[in-house]
C-alpha cells in the first residue's frame, strides 16, 4: 500500500525494504508499534529474489552455534546475543509456520521446499501486512536530520517523516541495480558514525594468466583450491569452481574471495588441486597405469580419462612435455612434473570483481558503535541498524541471510520496547 502525504508521523520508521527491513518492521509492529516502512523501489525484496540463484538460501543449519559463529572469524563474537534472541531454528520455524516449509541440503544449507525465493518474499510481505505496517514504495530517503543525540526527521523526495525510533536497513553496495547504493552509510557518516570502508565480498576473482580465459565456462567439481600468500595457505575450500572470461568463480572461489579482498593488494596465487582424493604417489601410479595401457598413444591424447576435454590442451602446454611424444617415451621427471601440475595448478590473482557482481558488501557501520544486543546506535539514541549495513559478512551458505533475520528481529523488538 502507498501512504498519502497527510499522516507522516509514526512510532518507528524502517528505512529499506529488504529482508532485514521487513523482519524489523514486522517484529516492531507485532510488538505494538505504529510502523512505516520506507522503500525506494516500487516493490520490496528485489535482491532477495535473486539470492541462491532464485532459490533463496534462507539460513544454515550448522550443528551448533559455535560452528555457525566461526564462519564470521573474529567478528563472530559480536553475534552471540543475536543468535540467542533469534536463532537458526527460529528462522526455520518462522517460515515453516507461515506456509513456507524448508529443507536442509548439502553443507547444512536451508532452502524453501518450493525452491522459490518468491515464497520467502511472500511470507515477509504477509507478515508486515498482518501487523499493519504502512509501506511507502518508490520513496527515496535523502537525509536524516539530527538534534543532539536524536534523529528528529527523515527527509524524502516526497516530504518529511517524523518517527520516535528509526531502524536503518539500507544494505551495502552489492548489486546496485537492486537499489543498493550505499546511501545509508553516508547518512551514518553525517551522524558521526565510523564506517569501515566497504568492499565487494563473495565475488568472482580476476586472474592474470591468459589460459584461464581459454577455459571460460568449464566447471571443476570436487577440487580443492588454496589461496597462497607469502608462500603460506591463507584459505582453503573444497567443492566446485568455474572458469570465467577473466578468472574464476563458483562456490569455492566465491568463499575464498572474502580473504582475497582482505589481503589485496598483496601478491596472491590460487592453487588448484584437480585430484584431491589422490595423494601424489597414488596419482603418479594412476598416470603410469593410464600410460601403460596404450604406450604408443601421443601425450596430447593420453589424458582423456583424467581430465575434462577442454582442460587437456592447457595442461599439456603448461607441463612443457612435447604433445607429440608417445607416452612410453615420457621420462619419470616429466611425469613427476605433470603430477605436480595436477596437484598444484597455480594462477596469479589480479583482483576481484566489483560491487555489481558481489553477493554482499564487506565493511559498513563499525560494530563497536552498536549495542549488538539491541542493534541500537551508541551515538544516536533513537537509531538502530539491521542487515548488510553493519560491518559483518559471512561465507555463502545462508549465513548472511540469518544475520538479516536476527538483526532485524532484535532491532524491531528493541525499538518497540524503547517506546
Amino acid at each position: 500500500m502507498n501512504e498519502s502525504m497527510d499522516s507522516m508521523t509514526c512510532d518507528i520508521a524502517v528505512i529499506g525494504g529488504g529482508p532485514a527491513g521487513m523482519m524489523a518492521a514486522g517484529t516492531a509492529a507485532a510488538n505494538g508499534a505504529d510502523v512505516i516502512l520506507i522503500e525506494k523501489n516500487r516493490r520490496p525484496g528485489r535482491k532477495l529474489l535473486i539470492t541462491g540463484k532464485g532459490r533463496c538460501n534462507i539460513t544454515n543449519a550448522a550443528p551448533d552455534v559455535r560452528g555457525f559463529l566461526e564462519q564470521f572469524g573474529k567478528k563472530g563474537r559480536y553475534l552471540h546475543s543475536l543468535l540467542h534472541a533469534f536463532s537458526v531454528d527460529d528462522a526455520m520455524s518462522f517460515f515453516t509456520g507461515r506456509g513456507c516449509p524448508v529443507k536442509v541440503e548439502r553443507g547444512n544449507r536451508v532452502f524453501p521446499e518450493s525452491d522459490s525465493a518468491a515464497d520467502v518474499l511472500r511470507v515477509l510481505q504477509e507478515y508486515i501486512k498482518e501487523h499493519g505496517v504502512r509501506v511507502l514504495y518508490g520513496r527515496e530517503v535523502l537525509g536524516l536530520a539530527r538534534e543532539n543525540s536524536h534523529v528528529t526527521r527523515i527527509t524524502t523526495g516526497d516530504g518529511d517523516i517524523e518517527a520516535r525510533q528509526i531502524i536503518l536497513c539500507t544494505g551495502g553496495l552489492s548489486y546496485p541495480a537492486t537499489g543498493s547504493t550505499g546511501a545509508g552509510l553516508e547518512f551514518c557518516r553525517d551522524l558521526g558514525h565510523t564506517v569501515v570502508k566497504p568492499r565487494p565480498s563473495l565475488v568472482p576473482v580476476i586472474l592474470k594468466e591468459k589460459w584461464t580465459g581459454e577455459l571460460e565456462g568449464l566447471s571443476l567439481r570436487n577440487v580443492t583450491v588454496r589461496l597462497i600468500h607469502d608462500g603460506r595457505t591463507a584459505g582453503e575450500e573444497f567443492g566446485e569452481a568455474l572458469f570465467t572470461s577473466n578468472g574464476m568463480s563458483g562456490p569455492v572461489i566465491i568463499d575464498l574471495s572474502r580473504t582475497v579482498g582482505e589481503l589485496l593488494p598483496a601478491r596472491l596465487k590460487l592453487s588448484i588441486d584437480l585430484k584431491p582424493a589422490l595423494d601424489r604417489k597414488a596419482l603418479d601410479e594412476r598416470v603410469r597405469r593410464d600410460f601403460g595401457e596404450n604406450p604408443t598413444r601421443l601425450f596430447k591424447n593420453s589424458l582423456g580419462r583424467l581430465l575434462p576435454a577442454s582442460l587437456i590442451p592447457v595442461i599439456v602446454r603448461l607441463s612443457g612435455i612435447d604433445p607429440q611424444k608417445t607416452v612410453s617415451h615420457i621420462t619419470r621427471e616429466e611425469r613427476t612434473k605433470l603430477v605436480h601440475l595436477l596437484k598444484d595448478l597455480r594462477a596469479t590473482v589480479a583482483g576481484i570483481e566489483g560491487f555489481d557482481k558481489a553477493i554482499i558488501t564487506a565493511g559498513g557501520i563499525s560494530l563497536d558503535e552498536i549495542d549488538m544486543r539491541t542493534m541500537r546506535s551508541r551515538i544516536i539514541d533513537n537509531l538502530y541498524f539491521a542487515g548488510e549495513i553493519i560491518d559483518i559478512d559471512g561465507p555463502t551458505g545462508g549465513y548472511n541471510l540469518q544475520i538479516c533475520w536476527s538483526t532485524g528481529y532484535c532491532a524491531g523488538l528493541a525499538a518497540a520496547e524503547a517506546l
